[in-house]
């Protein structure tokens, strides 16, 4: 019994001892926990502490750029451009920001296949161009950035200055200036956002028949408008005009053109655009100038102003797709009295009330696909019917075809194919002309219109007895010399080299 006894006394002293060793060890955990706690505590202080002056310091890294600004808006603001006044408005900036150019030039030389100058060939009111262009033309345009506004509106200036010269021959030759304009851009919102507002001197709207170097609208005049307003009509975008062309004779007349146009105007594959066009024209008073004759009489000299006609025009174009291959824009345009004039748009001086022109015309321009061969297409007709100077109804057609063999995307070999038809009221005779080009060519690129491009050709024209005797038309045109060298003739030819480019 004792012996049991003193068993169950070990039994609870190891019981007891053990749990006291195990509430030691559970009391240091505690305690380390209790630490390790409190240094979590610390570190996040000192993370909240970090963060705030973190963002102390970026508060005041904002100021701080937000006065650099400042600072340098009112320098900006306060410079004085050499060529003319400071700006003063507050909301204005100075902003002249790079200058880029776009232009167009061709220059080279060519020779008649009888001897002297190159001469060119065609009837009627334009020739084909390719291998028959007998002078050097260059238009220059620059264009920079001069001001922004606070309230995002971008004022451009653009000039555009204009050179050319027979037969390539600059050393006589006058520069001027085609074009002095300022423009207003992201002035508006809604309609107006992409609309911009111009004033001063301007090559506007002016597209071509390539082939013929014929512009069928042509709006180049002084004078100011709206352009790119959005309709909210498929598309389509509205631009006006009020341009005053100068009286090429300063003989006291004045005529302003109204010109309204609708573009973009999405149809089918293709799109309209609709150009209309109303002129009003008057004179001034006949000039009376006192004048002492040989008796020493006072006499009354009157010298009539020309009559000044008033006009109008409409004209409709559609451009397409045809197939993969390219586009092709057909147009047909009417016009009377001072705009009867196949360059719509512009002013037909002389013109009477009556007078009326109609035109109509495709043109093309096709790269084929997975094909080395590119075309160029035209034609046009054409019909005046003209009551001033005793004319009557001229008509005048043009068809046209160019193309070109690409032997890679450089070098090519090009043909330029084209037949015309004139016939003067004033001589009821027919005058025909067919004309051709070869020419060996280097461009930038595989396409109908790729440029620049040298070209080394040959052309040969034929035309008939109607036409060598129409002392108007191209080829009998003395151009400074004492005679054309195809004046009698009733074939001729010409060689040389030439480059065009535009950009």
């Amino acid at each position: 019994m004792m012996k049991l006894k003193t068993t169950r006394i070990a039994a609870l002293i190891c019981l007891i001892y053990g749990t006291q060793s195990w509430a030691a060890d559970a009391t240091t955990q505690a305690n380390s926990a209790a630490r390790q706690a409190q240094d979590a505590a610390t570190q996040v202080e000192a993370l909240k502490q970090a963060l705030a002056q973190a963002q102390t310091a970026a508060a005041q890294a904002q100021e701080a750029a937000a006065q650099a600004q400042a600072a340098a808006v009112q320098a900006q603001a306060s410079a004085v451009p050499a060529a003319g006044p400071a700006n003063t408005s507050a909301a204005n900036q100075s902003a002249v920001g790079t200058v880029t150019s776009n232009g167009y030039f061709r220059a080279g030389f060519g020779e008649a296949g009888k001897g002297g100058s190159m001469e060119c060939f065609g009837v009627g009111y334009a020739k084909f161009r390719f291998g028959n262009e007998c002078d050097a033309y260059a238009r220059i345009g620059l264009h920079s950035p001069i001001y922004n506004q606070s309230n995002g509106a971008v004022w451009s200036a653009h000039a555009s200055l204009l050179a050319t010269a027979p037969y390539s021959d600059w050393g006589g030759n006058k520069i001027s200036f085609a074009e002095m304009y300022t423009d207003v851009a992201r002035w508006g919102d809604g309609p107006l956002k992409g609309a911009s507002l111009w004033v001063g001197r301007r090559y506007y709207d002016r597209p071509d028949i390539y082939l013929l170097d014929y512009k069928y609208q042509q709006g180049d005049g002084d004078g100011g408008g709206i352009e790119n307003v959005d309709t909210g009509w498929a598309g389509s975008k509205f631009s006006y005009a009020l341009i005053r062309p100068r009286d090429g004779n300063n003989n006291g007349r004045t005529w302003l053109e109204n010109l309204f146009k609708l573009s973009g105007l999405k149809a089918g594959p293709g799109a309209f655009t609709f150009n209309a066009g109303l002129t009003a024209g008057w004179k001034s008073d006949d000039t009376t100038m006192a004048q002492t004759d040989a008796s020493g009489n006072t006499v009354l000299t009157t010298t009539p102003t020309k009559s000044t006609a008033s006009g109008w025009y409409l004209s409709a174009l559609y451009k397409h797709p045809v197939a993969d291959w390219g586009n092709n824009t057909v147009g047909i345009q009417y016009g009377r009295g001072a705009n009867a004039n196949g360059n719509f748009g512009q002013v037909l001086q002389n013109a009477t009330a009556s007078d009326a022109t109609f035109q109509i015309f495709s043109t093309a321009a096709l790269d084929i696909p997975n094909s080395k061969w590119t075309a160029l297409a035209a034609v046009v007709y054409r019909q005046d019917q003209y009551k001033y100077a005793n004319n009557g109804d001229d008509k005048w057609f043009s068809a046209g075809l160019h193309p070109q063999y690409h032997f890679n995307d450089m070098f090519g070999l090009a043909t330029d194919f084209g037949y015309q038809s004139y016939k003067p009221d004033s001589t009821g005779k027919t005058e025909t002309l067919g004309k051709a080009t070869v020419a060996l060519t280097a461009a930038a690129g595989r396409s109908a219109l790729a440029r620049p491009e040298m070209r080394v050709f040959y052309t040969y024209a034929r035309w008939n007895d109607a036409a060598r005797n129409d002392r108007n038309n191209f080829m009998n045109q003395a151009n400074g010399k004492t005679q054309s060298v195809d004046a009698n003739a009733t074939n001729g030819s010409s060689f040389g080299v030439q480059v065009e480019s535009w950009w």
